[in-house]
């Protein structure tokens, strides 16, 4: 079975990384994040699709990089 993600994910991935470009994403939203990242990672990599793999690793990175820093 394949993993997709539905819309709302979609949708609250947008507004999220937003958010933490913006610097004003709280640590349960950068978990939030996190989690749809992961996902989308585990897509990516099913998928074959380096590119996205890599922005997704980069997202995930600094998401990670602002909870340690909370």
């Amino acid at each position: 079975m394949s993993i997709t993600l539905s819309d709302y994910e979609i949708q609250r991935r947008r507004e999220l990384t937003q958010k933490l470009y913006d610097n004003t994403i709280t640590p349960d939203e950068a978990q939030e994040l996190t989690n749809i990242l992961e996902k989308e990672k585990k897509i990516a990599e099913e998928r074959n699709e380096f590119l996205a793999l890599v922005g997704i690793v980069l997202l995930l990175g600094m998401a990670a990089y602002f909870l340690s820093q909370k």
